[in-house]
Formats: C-alpha cells, sequence, structure tokens
C-alpha cells in the first residue's frame, strides 16, 4: 500500500502486488511515481474547481445579462410614459390657461363677464 501525498495530503492509496520484494532502486522509483501522481490528482482536483467556477460565472453573467434586458426594456418602458405624461401635462396646462383668460380678464374688469 502506498500513499498518494500532494503537500501532506492523502489524495489516493495505491495498492501494489509483487511476486519478489521491491529493491531499493524499485523503491525510489515508486516513490517518485507516488509523488507524481499527488501532482497529477492535485492538478485535475484543481481544474474541476476551476470548471466548477467558471460555470457558475457563466450562468451568473447570464442571469445578470437578463436582469439589464429587462431594465432597459423597464426604463425604455418608463421613458414613454413620461413623454405621454409630459404630453399630457402641457395639452392641461393649456386648458388651464385657456379657462383662466376669462377669470384674468373678469378680475381687470368685473362686468365683462355676463
Amino acid at each position: 500500500m502506498l500513499p498518494i501525498v500532494f503537500e501532506g495530503q492523502v489524495k489516493a492509496v495505491m495498492e501494489l502486488a509483487s511476486f519478489d520484494r521491491f529493491n531499493p532502486t524499485h523503491e525510489t522509483f515508486l516513490d517518485q511515481l507516488t509523488e507524481s501522481i499527488g501532482i497529477v490528482l492535485n492538478t485535475i482536483e484543481a481544474n474541476m474547481r476551476t470548471e466548477d467556477l467558471l460555470k457558475q460565472s457563466q450562468s451568473l453573467a447570464r442571469e445578470l445579462q437578463s436582469q439589464q434586458e429587462e431594465l432597459q426594456q423597464t426604463n425604455a418602458e418608463l421613458e414613454d410614459k413620461a413623454k405621454l405624461l409630459a404630453i399630457r401635462m402641457w395639452k392641461w396646462n393649456g386648458k388651464i390657461r385657456k379657462w383662466n383668460r376669462p377669470v384674468r380678464r373678469w378680475k381687470k374688469r368685473p362686468s365683462s363677464l355676463p
């Protein structure tokens, strides 16, 4: 049983069998191999985390894009309503001025109205 370790953390365990005892050369090779496997496993793990974060980031970007489009549409609708309200106010102001003309004339000359 050989632990696959990366930076002091066990990532896996490898079981080997042999008909003969491992000589020092084999043991050195296996130590180097388990170290390399630990690095590879850590790299795979980091890549998987990065991929998950990328997917999450892309999902959030799509959501933000959707919200931005909704806000732009809402702003456009509000602008249209504000323009319509401004036109209505302008028309009402004209009507009020028109209605106030006789009142102003009457205030100047109360006898001018029937």
